[in-house]
């Protein structure tokens, strides 16, 4: 139990509690005494605080919770292939949310076995990794500040395959054993930092590109190139469909049309929210006839059409619908559609954006990028699929593994790769991708060759025309005989070395990327796809409702944090954002309680826990400050969670006598 200190100042009286139903609550820590640590043995880290007891200052009244909140109303259910979306709010129900509703609790499960459980901030749900035409039971609490329950709110559903499915030239939904297939999808990056694999739990019927990699895109590309009609259907040329999650909240989704074969291309420093919807704005990081279709997740989300300069254009803006905020953790789907009079953004059904221009070009690679939040990259994707002119992709040789070096070397008469030994086997020849990225001054004149098999060969801009910028992606195209294909010693690696011009004084262009295209023999056939046991990157640490701090007079109305508190009451409300715990984690942790600490002296906690772990809440409690020193003081709220994997999350609110 915490003591007061001698020459803590103390609050004078207890504190009336401003709002019915609100709790404040404390926490006590135990200290368990354990045998001395030998002096050079580290000592052993506490065990993480999963629990909040009920406490209160001199100052503080804490009430007890009020009666149970009332059920969620209106339950509605939208079957999917393999998936359920549940809402009752009135974003998609027109009901509003049950009153004193902090968040929801949500189980779910197949012949009344609900053994899958999620705690909510949103009144909207998407169950995975369903079975379809199963029926599923499902049953959703409202829980309060406190933890406690209401009655539930009972629905069934079953998953459903589409029906009426378009005429693709290409889809995957990612149901394969092995996903993404290698023989339809590379993936690319300019580091090791991201990876695209099956899901896992309920995840686990789609596919989940994961990474930590900042501002860095982890990119899915086609090896099936996108084709356009020659002969419009409706003005339609074609499109590219996608179902996924993502942006969702935060990050962003890039989807590059590119007249050549790149596996990366742009900026490092990509366009952000800029100009006029409806019409394409040009991007100097884009090489010639590339269109990039770029949405930015958000509270104000954004969806435009890039393209490089001097791409012609008719100047008619396309009508758009503004876009509203993404539902957390909900798919949805995005249709990029060329038309004979310009290019539409379209999230489920309705255009939210687009540019005033049409290709120059009737086939391109398709490049789908994924840019994850302040909390790393966890995408989930259901579909790509492509409308059009008929496609498909190469036969696959299986690529060896690529050794590039992480920068250009000098051009010399020395080769410096092997040119003994076994030939990667079952290949014609070959066609090498590589991405780099100039880091000084370029000239129109310079020139590169790859070093492969002990002998060099010409390498060209994968598209015509692309000049080099310090800073943008610059992809070389090489083409490779098959004699010239030589591995290492260990017979898996092909070394590769990009040659090119080195100046005093500067560094040399980076290698971002490498790719490697195996020519097939006449009569050849897909190579087997691997053993698909890589699992997704794990997310960051179980994200808990966000604390924050303010105060108010003892009217209730908010006080300015340059405005000095006068002495006497003060109110403190004290919020846990449920919402945004969501949105930065993706899964919402159980909220164990909150601690409130004055100047670093615990006078309250609040535990909600009282039917089940809490979600969130606002709570407001009242202080007399007549003994508080005249200056600054400070206000801690602590957010714990019930799972130790939860890292707890604190803020401050400063105020001033």
């Amino acid at each position: 139990m915490d003591h007061p200190q001698p020459d803590r100042p103390r609050l004078l009286r207890r504190a009336a509690i401003i709002v019915a139903g609100a709790v404040v609550i404390g926490g006590a820590v135990a200290i368990l005494r354990t045998p001395e640590q030998a002096a050079d043995q580290p000592k052993p880290a506490p065990p993480a605080q999963t629990s909040v007891k009920e406490f209160a200052g001199d100052a503080v009244v804490v009430p007890s919770p009020g009666n149970a909140p009332a059920q969620p109303a209106g339950l509605t259910v939208e079957a999917g292939p393999q998936r359920l979306i549940v809402a009752w709010g009135p974003q998609r129900t027109g009901k509003p949310e049950p009153e004193r509703a902090a968040g929801y609790e949500i189980r779910w499960g197949r012949d009344g076995t609900l053994n899958n459980v999620r705690l909510l901030a949103q009144p909207i749900a998407q169950l995975d990794a369903l079975d379809n035409d199963a029926a599923y039971q499902i049953e959703v609490r409202t829980i309060d500040s406190f933890g406690k329950r209401s009655l539930p709110a009972l629905t069934v559903g079953t998953p459903k395959a589409p029906d009426g499915e378009p005429p693709w030239t290409m889809v995957d939904r990612f149901a394969s054993r092995v996903v993404p297939e290698p023989s339809r999808w590379r993936l690319v990056g300019t580091s090791d930092c991201g990876r695209a694999t099956r899901g896992e739990g309920q995840d686990g019927k789609r596919m989940v590109v994961s990474g930590q990699c900042g501002a860095e895109p982890v990119v899915l590309r086609s090896r099936a190139p996108l084709r356009l009609r020659d002969m419009p259907v409706d003005g339609e040329l074609g499109r590219l469909v996608l179902g996924t999650d993502h942006p969702g909240q935060a990050g962003e989704l890039t989807i590059d049309f590119a007249p050549g074969p790149v596996d990366l291309v742009g900026s490092l420093n990509d366009p952000g929210r800029t100009g006029q919807l409806g019409l394409v704005h040009d991007d100097s990081g884009l090489p010639p006839g590339t269109i990039r279709v770029h949405v930015a997740g958000g509270e104000v989300p954004i969806a435009q059409v890039f393209v490089a300069p001097g791409m012609a254009r008719s100047g008619q803006a396309v009508q758009v619908t503004p876009m509203p905020p993404a539902e957390i953790g909900i798919s949805v789907r995005w249709e990029i559609v060329f038309r004979v009079d310009g290019i539409q953004i379209v999230r489920d059904g309705k255009v939210v954006g687009g540019g005033d221009v049409v290709p120059p070009w009737r086939e391109s690679t398709a490049l789908v990028g994924f840019v994850g939040g302040p909390g790393g990259l966890h995408a989930a994707v259901d579909l790509v699929g492509f409308l059009g002119a008929e496609t498909a992709p190469p036969v696959l040789v299986a690529p060896p593994v690529l050794d590039t070096g992480r920068v250009v070397v000098a051009a010399s008469p020395q080769l410096i790769t092997p040119s003994g030994g076994s030939r990667v086997a079952g290949a014609a020849g070959a066609q090498l991708r590589v991405t780099l990225v100039p880091t000084n001054a370029v000239a129109a004149e310079d020139q590169f060759t790859i070093d492969v098999g002990g002998r060099e060969f010409p390498a060209r801009p994968a598209i015509p025309g692309q000049t080099q910028i310090r800073g943008v992606r610059y992809p070389l195209v090489a083409d490779i005989p098959a004699e010239a294909l030589i591995l290492r010693a260990d017979a898996d690696t092909l070394p590769v070395r990009v040659r090119g011009p080195i100046r005093r004084g500067e560094g040399a262009a980076r290698v971002v990327s490498a790719s490697i295209e195996l020519v097939a023999p006449p009569g050849a056939v897909s190579a087997a796809a691997g053993s698909g046991t890589d699992v997704p990157i794990p997310r960051t640490r179980l994200a808990l409702a966000r604390p924050a701090a303010r105060f108010l007079d003892a009217a209730g109305a908010p006080i300015s944090g340059e405005t000095a508190v006068p002495r006497g009451r003060m109110v403190l409300e004290v919020t846990a954002d449920g919402p945004g715990g969501q949105r930065l984690g993706g899964e919402l942790a159980g909220l164990a309680g909150v601690e409130i600490r004055l100047d670093g002296a615990k006078i309250a906690g609040i535990p909600t826990v009282a039917d089940g772990p809490g979600v969130a809440g606002v709570w407001r409690l009242a202080l007399n400050t007549t003994e508080l020193s005249a200056g600054a003081h400070t206000i801690e709220v602590k957010a714990i969670g019930v799972d130790a994997r939860a890292a707890f999350a604190v803020a401050y609110a400063p105020f001033t006598i």
